[in-house]
C-alpha cells in the first residue's frame, strides 16, 4: 500500500524533466532540516503541556494555555509524533502518541467520529482531517506500534471510514442524485483523499467509488476564469451581481487543493491534477514576498493569520507534492516556513505577529495544525529543481492583476505590493470580508505590512477556534470611509452596492470608488442612502487617498499597521513611526489627522490577523470636504 502510493508519486514527479535543463539542480535538503527543526521545537513543546498525572479526563490530552482546555483535534498531532519517534528513535514521542490517543476517546463517539470539542462543540464534520492524520501516522510509522494498538488504532479509522459514508450530508456533493453543497468545500475536497486511502488500507471498493464520485463532481467546483476552488460559503452555485463566487484562499491552500492533490496522485487522475494544478498557481499570485498568504479578502478569512489560517492544516505537503516540476511551489514553502519560525515564540505558532506584545497568549491549535502540515511536507521523497525558477508570481513588479472571480486586483510597483477588493460574495454571517472597494492589504519591501484588513466588525464567528479579544478596545484594520450616528458605525466595507473603475495613468494605476455608508447589516443611516466617492491612486512612491467630498460627520479612517515597540511622531498634518531600515509617513495634503482612542500601548490590536495599529482618523478642514492623504516610506 505504502509503494502503491509512492509509484503513482513519483509517475508524476517524473515529469519534472520538462524543467530540468543543464546539470545545475537545487537540493531541497536545507529546507527539509530546516523544516525539520521547526518541526522539533514544536512537538517538543507539545509535550510540555500534555497532561500527566492530573485527572483520568486530561491525561495524555495536551491543554492550551491560550483556551484553557484540551482541543478536540489535538489528535491530529499523532502524525508528527510517530514522524520523530521514526525518525529519532526516541520513546518519549511514541509513548506521547500513544498517550495522546487515548485521550482522544474523549471525542470519540460510538458512530466512528470524533468530535471537534469536549462540551464546547459536538461538531463532527472534522472526523476527516482526523482521519487523515492517522491514516499517515499508520501507513508511514505503524511498524513502530505493537499488535494491540496498531488493531485498535486501524478499528478507530475503519469506523471513521464508515461514518463518511454513513453522513453524506457532511460531505458528499451528490445527495439524492442531485449536486448540493451542504459544508463548505474543504469537507468535501478532503474526504477524497480520506476515502481512497481508506479504502486502500481495508480494501473497501465503496469506499474508493464514494472518493471517486466526490471528486468527479469538484471538477465543477473550479470557477470559469481564473480557477479558484469556490464553495466556501452558501449559495454556492449562485453568483452575486459582480460575477463572484464563495472563495476562501485560507481553506483551499491549507486543506482543499493538497487533500485533492494527494487523491489525484494516488489513483493517477489526470484531469483532476491539472485542473488543481492551475488553481494551485492561482493561488500562489496571492503568496507576498515574505511568504505570507494574502487571505485579505476571502469568505472566511475571520480565520486568516498573516502566514496562513488558524485551525487548517498548511500547504506544504500538496504543493511540496508538485514541486518537482513547479519550481516557484518549493520556494514558497521556504519562504513559508521561515516566516513560521519568526512568528515562533517559546516553542508555540503565534496567530500573527504583534500577539505576544499585545499580552495574547498563543493557541495551542496553529502549533499541533502546521505541524501536521509540515510533516506531510517531509514524509514526501525529495525533489532537485532549477534555482533559477523558483521567483515567485509576486516578486515581480508587474503593474497591476485583476482576478475577474473574486473582483480583486493585486498591484505590484516598486517596492509597494497592495489588494485591492470589490468582492462582494458574503459568508453565512454579515460583516465578515471587506467589501464596498477595499485596500484589504498595503505591503512594503522594508516596511512589511501598513495595512491588512480585518472582519468589518469582530465576532466569534467559530468561537471554538478563535481567540477572543481581551483588549478594551476592537475595531477593524481595513481603510475605510466611516461615520459613527446613534452609537452605530456606517463604512463602505459591507457595501454590496459600489462601482469600481480600475484606469492606468502614466506610472500611476487609479481606482475610482463609488461606494455608499451602511452598517454590517446593509442598512443605511436614517436619513437614507449615503454615497461616498474615493480613489486610490498606488504608484512606485506609495498610495494616495483621495475622499472627493466627505459627507457630513464623516471621516477617513487609516489603521497604520505599527508594532507596541515602533516609535511615532504624530501631529495634525503627518505622522511617522519609524521602522528599522527606514519611516513610514503618512502626509495629509488635505484633512487633519487624529488618534482614535487605544489601550495603554497607543495601539488597538485585532486578533485577526494579529497586528497592533494606529486608528489614524481623518477629517476634512475645507469648505469643499476634500480629504487628500499620502503613505509613503523613505
Amino acid at each position: 500500500m505504502r509503494n502503491m502510493f509512492f509509484a503513482a508519486l513519483l509517475c508524476v514527479l517524473s515529469l519534472s524533466g520538462q524543467v530540468r535543463a543543464g546539470n545545475t539542480f537545487f537540493s531541497d535538503d536545507d529546507l527539509r532540516d530546516e523544516a525539520e527543526k521547526l518541526l522539533t521545537e514544536w512537538v517538543d513543546t507539545l509535550l510540555v503541556y500534555q497532561c500527566a498525572d492530573l485527572h483520568p479526563a486530561l491525561d495524555g490530552g495536551i491543554l492550551c494555555p491560550a483556551c484553557a482546555r484540551i482541543h478536540g483535534r489535538i489528535g491530529d498531532a499523532v502524525l508528527p509524533l510517530m514522524y520523530l519517534a521514526d525518525k529519532t528513535g526516541n520513546d518519549k514521542y511514541l509513548l506521547a502518541a500513544k498517550r495522546l490517543m487515548s485521550w482522544m476517546e474523549n471525542v470519540h463517539r460510538p458512530d466512528g467520529s470524533w468530535m471537534n470539542d469536549v462540551h464546547v462543540s459536538d461538531w463532527s464534520g472534522t472526523t476527516v482531517f482526523a482521519a487523515i492524520a492517522l491514516y499517515e501516522a499508520l501507513h508511514y510509522h505503524g511498524h513502530l506500534l505493537d499488535d494491540s494498538t496498531r488493531n485498535h488504532w486501524k478499528q478507530q479509522l475503519l469506523e471513521a471510514g464508515e461514518f463518511m459514508m454513513k453522513n453524506p450530508q457532511m460531505y458528499s456533493r451528490r445527495m439524492q442524485g442531485q449536486m448540493k453543497r451542504l459544508n463548505n468545500v474543504n469537507y468535501s475536497a478532503s474526504v477524497t483523499y480520506a476515502l481512497q486511502a481508506l479504502g486502500e488500507m481495508f480494501g473497501r471498493e465503496d469506499f474508493k467509488k464514494e472518493a471517486r464520485t466526490v471528486a468527479s463532481d469538484l471538477k465543477n467546483f473550479f470557477t470559469e476564469n481564473d480557477c479558484f476552488l469556490f464553495g466556501e460559503g452558501p449559495r454556492v452555485w449562485a453568483p452575486t451581481k459582480n460575477g463572484c463566487l464563495s472563495v476562501d484562499l485560507g481553506y483551499n491552500i491549507e486543506e482543499s487543493l493538497p487533500n485533492l492533490a494527494y487523491y489525484a496522485l494516488m489513483v493517477d487522475d489526470r484531469e483532476l491534477l491539472a485542473i488543481v494544478e492551475r488553481s494551485m498557481d492561482t493561488h500562489l499570485e496571492f503568496m507576498l514576498p515574505d511568504g505570507a498568504w494574502d487571505n485579505s479578502w476571502g469568505t472566511r478569512s475571520f480565520k486568516w493569520t498573516y502566514w496562513g489560517g488558524r485551525t487548517s492544516d498548511g500547504f506544504m505537503g500538496g504543493y511540496y507534492a508538485l514541486a518537482g516540476r513547479n519550481p516557484e511551489y518549493l520556494e514558497a514553502i521556504r519562504r513559508n516556513v521561515r516566516l513560521l519560525k519568526k512568528s515562533t515564540e517559546d516553542g508555540l505558532l503565534h496567530a500573527g505577529r504583534d500577539y505576544r506584545a499585545s499580552g495574547i497568549p498563543a493557541c495551542i491549535h496553529h502549533t499541533f495544525g502546521h505541524a501536521k502540515a509540515l510533516t506531510a511536507f517531509l514524509e514526501l521523497p525529495p525533489v532537485e529543481v532549477q534555482p533559477q525558477d523558483m521567483a515567485l508570481p509576486r516578486d515581480a513588479e508587474y503593474g497591476v492583476k485583476f482576478f475577474r472571480d473574486i473582483r480583486t486586483w493585486l498591484v505590484a510597483e516598486g517596492p509597494w505590493r497592495a489588494t485591492f477588493t470589490g468582492y462582494d460574495a458574503e459568508y453565512k454571517v454579515k460583516g465578515t470580508h471587506p467589501m464596498g472597494g477595499a485596500v484589504s492589504l498595503l505591503w512594503h519591501a522594508k516596511a512589511g505590512p501598513v495595512f491588512a484588513a480585518t472582519t468589518n466588525r469582530y465576532a466569534l464567528i467559530e468561537a471554538p477556534n478563535m481567540q477572543s479579544n481581551s483588549r478594551k478596545y476592537i475595531m477593524s484594520g481595513t481603510p475605510r470611509v466611516e461615520m459613527v450616528q446613534y452609537g452605530t458605525n456606517y463604512s463602505n466595507l459591507d457595501d454590496l452596492d459600489t462601482d469600481i473603475a480600475y484606469s492606468k495613468e502614466k506610472d500611476a494605476h487609479r481606482f475610482r470608488v463609488r461606494t455608499h455608508l451602511v452598517d454590517a447589516d446593509q442598512q443605511t443611516p436614517v436619513q437614507g442612502a449615503i454615497p461616498v466617492d474615493v480613489d486610490y491612486v498606488y504608484s512606485g512612491q506609495g498610495l494616495t487617498v483621495e475622499v472627493k467630498h466627505c459627507p457630513h460627520s464623516a471621516y477617513l479612517v487609516l489603521p497604520v499597521i505599527a508594532a507596541p515597540s515602533e516609535t511615532t511622531e504624530i501631529t495634525p498634518k503627518h505622522m511617522r513611526i519609524r521602522k528599522e531600515n527606514g519611516t513610514l509617513e503618512v502626509v495629509c495634503v488635505n484633512g487633519t489627522l487624529k488618534v482614535a482612542p487605544t489601550d495603554k500601548d497607543g495601539r488597538i490590536f485585532n486578533p485577526v490577523p494579529g497586528f497592533s495599529f494606529i486608528p489614524l482618523q481623518v477629517f476634512p478642514d475645507s469648505p469643499e470636504k476634500k480629504i487628500i492623504v499620502k503613505i509613503m516610506y523613505n
